[in-house]
């Protein structure tokens, strides 16, 4: 079969995870898909360090780095390259990771276990300055916008209690007082729909509102 213009355009992928095997399976699914692959990165260094030496047409970025967020990578980029083209890979599927990552400006949020036609067909379509989201990412992002918001400071205290801080040591460290603690901890379990504290931060880690 002969291939179409579009699978014969001259696609420059830089590729950002911190895992061996990972980047190079997806090297070698691309370049099967005749994409050149202008660099692999394990982390966020070598990420913006590769990303403005070749300034390649996408770039595919694992949220968890090493050395930093991809979200971190993602606000280098784009401050520097405002066109930057972004696609976030990520076994990531938190709604508030995904929310924040849009948020940022990337070009797409796909999941890992996508297959490598669907990639490479993705990765050309953002190329070509296209939009690409996944189905299960779309889901949980229409969840996100329609949940209840935690604020800032709820995070925080949350933060704090995944720490294992009691509500007077969060008191204490936040300069308020217990009750006021204690009903930003209502507000939270309501919010999350959780019974108690360790299922709060559960749910919170599984939706990328705190880190694991």
């Amino acid at each position: 079969m002969t291939p179409t213009t579009e699978e014969t355009e001259q696609v420059e992928v830089l590729i950002v995870d911190d895992h061996p095997m990972v980047r190079e399976g997806l090297a070698g699914v691309l370049a099967r898909h005749r994409m050149k692959i202008v660099g692999l990165a394990a982390n966020g260094r070598q990420a913006l360090e590769m990303y403005f030496a070749h300034r390649p047409d996408v770039m595919l970025l694992d949220l968890r780095l090493p050395d930093q967020s991809g979200f971190d990578v993602v606000r280098a980029v784009l401050k520097a390259d405002p066109t930057g083209r972004i696609v976030i890979l990520s076994s990531a599927q938190g709604d508030a990771s995904i929310h924040t990552a849009i948020s940022l400006g990337v070009c797409g949020y796909l999941l890992k276990g996508i297959d490598g036609a669907t990639l490479a067909e993705q990765v050309r379509h953002v190329a070509r300055g296209g939009k690409s989201l996944s189905p299960e990412s779309a889901e949980k992002l229409a969840h996100y916008v329609a949940s209840r918001k935690l604020s800032q400071r709820e995070i925080e205290i949350l933060g704090l209690i995944s720490k294992g801080k009691s509500n007077k040591e969060i008191g204490k460290l936040l300069f308020v007082t217990d009750n006021t603690v204690k009903m930003h901890v209502k507000n939270i379990l309501s919010k999350l729909e959780a019974n108690d504290r360790t299922q709060a931060v559960v749910i919170a880690i599984q939706r990328g509102l705190l880190d694991a």
